[in-house]
């Protein structure tokens, strides 16, 4: 993995393939009995093909129903834990897949229209999975980007990924930059690809190198907004900088959040090291000096809910995949708190709860780190403004 600095952003990418990529699952399989006969096969295909992509794997999960009922439970259970235990990998579930989930320690996003209820409720406000708000038949992949449509998920793949805190986007509007480090990240990548595929060092998913792309991620909302700045202007000059780069580099651009705190703290002392103009907005010392990550505010920080999940109104009709909010809380909310918070974030970023026997994803920064789950507000049930007893449900 090679990363790069620019003035305003962070460009990473791989040094021989693409960064990251998805794929449907029926690449497993020729016939519906192949993942039967041999799924340790199939797991090391899937092992294989997550290390070669050092920004991550999306796995879209479109096999037919029948194909999960002919299993045991146990069996359905140890496949989703294997699988979703990968290293870089998330997996992506439809409703009609969802249904067919057993218990277990697996995680993935499960991609419905409405809110999860009933025991897909129960293990989304355990954390074990997250929700991604779908409309339409498109998928939109967290931290990724967006398939293209049909059917069958074919196979997509990323260059690398471009991080950059919304204050510098004027700045970067000329594009000249950003375009110049992305074309030569993106050569090396594709000579690097070339010599790999020569080698036979690529595994036997086809690479299609019209349906490689670039991620263009954001970070600083909560920076953004104390500085004084518009959401309209800001996505609107966003657009235009996604169409530049289209028409320079001939490659789709995904537009998201990014999630990652190693990124934002960079991206923060950059700006600080080099007297960059959007610093302004960065906290005073002894605060350090780091941008939050995506959109809304610091999921380490116990801010109120709705502070944490909320995203500009008008997002969805800029970013190509939703933002996803992490959401700690000090015991597991009820149905009623989240059907509460989501009525005030409409439209919903992916959302995916922190209860306290789950531990906080990594990187762990000494300067930023997390705050114990107890000095977190708590989704309370509108319905009799109380939270949930310690042995509520036991017998």
């Amino acid at each position: 993995m090679t990363e790069q600095e620019g003035r305003g952003f962070l460009l990473r990418a791989a040094t021989d393939g693409p960064w990251a990529g998805w794929t449907g699952s029926r690449f497993l399989e020729e016939g519906l009995a192949s993942v039967h006969a041999a799924p340790g096969r199939a797991l090391a295909r899937l092992m294989n093909l997550a290390a070669l992509l050092p920004g991550g794997f999306g796995l879209v999960w479109d096999h037919p129903p029948a194909w999960m009922e002919a299993l045991p439970p146990e069996s359905r259970q140890g496949w989703w834990e294997a699988i979703s235990a990968i290293p870089g990998l998330s997996l992506h579930l439809g409703p009609e897949a969802a249904l067919q989930l057993p218990g277990g320690a697996f995680r993935a996003w499960l991609h419905t229209p409405e809110m999860p209820e009933g025991p897909l409720g129960e293990a989304w406000r355990q954390g074990a999975v997250g929700w991604v708000p779908r409309s339409g038949a498109a998928w939109r992949l967290p931290a990724l980007g967006t398939p293209a449509a049909g059917d069958e998920v074919p196979p997509g793949w990323l260059w690398g990924e471009v991080a950059l805190p919304l204050g510098a986007l004027t700045t970067l509007a000329p594009g000249d930059a950003l375009i110049a480090a992305m074309s030569e990240a993106q050569g090396a990548a594709e000579r690097g690809l070339a010599q790999r595929l020569s080698a036979g060092a690529w595994v036997d998913l086809p690479f299609l190198r019209r349906a490689a792309g670039w991620r263009l991620s954001l970070v600083g909302g909560i920076e953004f907004q104390r500085a004084g700045g518009g959401w309209p202007a800001a996505f609107g000059q966003l657009r235009a900088l996604k169409a530049l780069l289209e028409e320079r580099l001939k490659t789709p651009i995904h537009l998201g959040a990014c999630g990652d705190p190693r990124v934002a703290a960079l991206l923060g002392r950059q700006a600080l090291r080099e007297g960059l103009p959007w610093r302004a907005s960065l906290p005073l010392p002894p605060a350090p000096g780091a941008f939050t990550p995506g959109l809304a505010a610091d999921p380490r920080d116990p801010a109120p809910l709705e502070v944490r999940a909320l995203q500009p109104a008008s997002w969805s009709d800029t970013l190509d995949h939703p933002p996803a909010a992490l959401l700690r809380v000090p015991a597991v909310p009820p149905e009623a708190g989240a059907l509460a918070l989501l009525a005030q974030i409409q439209p919903a970023p992916a959302l995916r709860w922190l209860p306290p026997d789950l531990p906080p994803p990594p990187p762990f920064d000494p300067d930023r780190p997390w705050s114990p789950p107890s000095a977190f507000p708590f989704p309370a049930d509108p319905g009799n403004g109380v939270q949930r007893g310690l042995f509520e449900g036991f017998d």
